[in-house]
């Protein structure tokens, strides 16, 4: 969230150059607390699933010229709060989808020529907002959807998390099911990263922030 005073505009998105008039982080209110909330939980966020990264890296590959994957009960997990580590992946593509729809709904709202929030947050983390919505804001296997198959409704209650190459992913395997004579697959639920993900979200809305 970058501001420019002497020129009075604000830039909400860097890359899309979505701006806005006036300096509405510096005393802000609605919209703009609610985007200051959300870049924040998630900058926490970012920051304990990092610190758990750099510790499994350190375990798994000390000299760093491994690539390394994993998941379930390896013993370099043995003592990280791996329950948190599930729901900070919950809690940050909740948050990221509410940060991005609503820049997209005050872009939008300025300029209709503009995609809707909706199209906007697909083409900005996409793979986010297919875990938020089978995965994150309700498991797919409790909703009974008709638009989920078999394989996305098991994935959504398994444990989501592998490690592969230094970064925590999120349904970073594919569940595959046959059942009565139809097989399914999970494949729309796409692998994540929190951290990955937070560095490109840096990139586009706080450029200039300290992260």
């Amino acid at each position: 969230m970058a501001e420019t005073r002497d020129q009075e505009w604000t830039i909400l998105d860097h890359i899309d150059g979505i701006t806005v008039p006036g300096g509405v982080f510096r005393e802000p209110a609605n919209e703009y607390c609610a985007l200051i909330c959300l870049s924040e939980g998630m900058r926490y966020l970012y920051h304990q699933v990092k610190r758990c990264e750099e510790v499994v890296e350190r375990r798994v590959n000390p000299q760093g010229n491994l690539k390394v994957a994993g998941f379930g009960n390896l013993p370099e997990f043995h003592d990280l709060p791996m329950p948190l580590l599930i729901c900070s992946f919950h809690w940050y593509a909740i948050s990221a989808c509410q940060y991005v729809r609503t820049v997209g709904a005050i872009a939008h709202s300025q300029d209709q020529t503009r995609a809707k929030p909706p199209d906007y947050v697909k083409s900005i983390i996409p793979e986010v907002l297919a875990f938020r919505n089978k995965v994150a804001a309700h498991f797919a296997w409790a909703t009974k959807n008709e638009r989920d198959n078999d394989a996305e409704r098991l994935a959504s209650i398994l444990p989501p998390l592998v490690f592969a190459d230094g970064r925590f992913i999120a349904s970073g395997y594919t569940v595959t099911l046959r059942r009565s004579g139809k097989t399914t697959d999970s494949r729309t639920i796409a692998g994540w990263s929190l951290t990955e993900v937070h560095e490109r979200m840096i990139a586009r809305y706080w450029p200039n922030s300290k992260t």
